[in-house]
C-alpha cells in the first residue's frame, strides 16, 4: 500500500463520525486473493435518485480529490479506473468504480485491487472505501455534485525523475500489461534528468533521444527486473529550434514534457512539448 493511501486513510478514520461506518457499505464490504496473488477489497451502495452519468460525475470529482488519476472512464458501460500514483517506491494502485443503474437508482460498486507483495488491512481499507462511497448523493445535491465532479481535471503537478529510473519502472509496467502504459500515463508531466544521446528531425518536431544504459552496465538493478530496455525521448516544437541546436550527446540535461504514448514493438516511450529546464 503506498504511503498517499496509508495516509488517506488514516484522515478517514480521524474524520468520519462512527455511524458513517455503520450501514450499507460496511455490509456489503468483501476481501478476495491474498498477499501472495493480490488482493481484491470491494463493496458498493446503492443511491435513489441518481443516475449512472450523475453517478460517474461525482466519483471523478471525488478521486481526483483524493489525489487519484482518472486513466479511463465509459459512461455507457458505467466504468471508470482510477489509481495512486507509483513512486520511486512504490508500485500504482488501481481502483476500479462499476456504476449500474436499478430503477431511478445508481449502484456503485468500488474495487482496490492489490498486487502481490502489497499489504493492506482490510480493518483499515474499509472505512476509507465506504468514506468515499458516503460521499455520493441523490436528488438535486447530486446533480449539481456530477456537474462540477465532471469539470474535474487529473492533477496536472510535475513528476521529477531520473531518466533511467523511470525507463526500468516503465519497463515493468509494461510486462505487465502494455496497453496500460499509455492509458495510465498519457498527460501527465514530467521533468526528466539524464544525458542526451542523439538529435534528429521527427516531421516537424525535434526528437532528442536520452542515452538509457542496458541492463547489467553497472547501475543499480532492482532484483527481478530483466526487462529488456526502454527509449525514452522529447519532442521539440519548432519554436525550440535555438535550444535544440545547442544540444550535443553526452550533455547532462533536464527535459520536461507531457507523456505522449509508448510504444512497446520498438520498446520506447516518448514525450511531447519539451523544453529544457535548468
Amino acid at each position: 500500500m503506498t504511503y498517499k493511501l496509508l495516509a488517506a486513510i488514516a484522515l478517514a478514520l480521524t474524520t468520519v463520525a462512527p455511524a458513517a461506518f455503520a450501514g450499507e457499505c460496511e455490509d456489503n464490504f468483501s476481501k478476495s486473493g491474498s498477499i501472495f496473488s493480490g488482493t481484491d477489497f470491494s463493496s458498493r451502495v446503492t443511491v435513489p435518485d441518481l443516475s449512472v452519468k450523475d453517478a460517474m460525475g461525482q466519483m471523478r470529482g471525488i478521486m481526483i480529490a483524493e489525489k487519484m488519476d482518472v486513466i479511463t472512464e465509459d459512461a455507457e458501460t458505467g466504468t471508470m479506473l482510477v489509481e495512486q500514483r507509483s513512486t520511486n517506491t512504490t508500485r500504482a494502485i488501481p481502483t476500479l468504480i462499476a456504476i449500474s443503474a436499478e430503477g431511478g437508482a445508481a449502484t456503485v460498486q468500488m474495487t482496490v485491487k492489490t498486487e502481490k507483495g502489497q499489504m493492506a488491512k482490510q480493518d483499515a481499507i474499509r472505512p476509507y472505501m465506504c468514506q468515499l462511497l458516503a460521499k455520493v448523493k441523490g436528488g438535486k445535491e447530486g446533480r449539481a455534485a456530477a456537474a462540477q465532479g465532471a469539470k474535474t481535471q487529473n492533477n496536472a503537478d510535475v513528476t521529477v525523475k531520473d531518466v533511467y529510473v523511470f525507463s526500468r519502472e516503465i519497463a515493468r509496467e509494461a510486462k505487465g500489461n502494455a496497453v496500460a502504459v499509455t492509458a495510465r500515463h498519457k498527460g501527465r508531466h514530467y521533468a526528466l534528468r539524464g544525458r542526451v544521446d542523439y538529435v534528429q528531425e521527427d516531421g516537424q518536431d525535434y526528437n532528442v533521444s536520452f542515452d538509457i544504459p542496458e541492463q547489467g552496465s553497472g547501475l543499480l538493478q532492482v532484483p527481478g527486473d530483466n526487462e529488456p530496455r526502454v527509449g525514452v525521448a522529447c519532442l521539440f516544437k519548432p519554436n525550440q529550434l535555438a535550444n535544440v541546436l545547442t544540444f550535443r550527446k553526452g550533455d547532462k540535461v533536464t527535459f520536461k514534457g507531457q507523456f505522449l504514448r509508448y510504444d512497446d514493438f520498438k520498446r520506447v516511450l516518448w514525450l511531447q512539448n519539451c523544453v529544457q529546464t535548468r
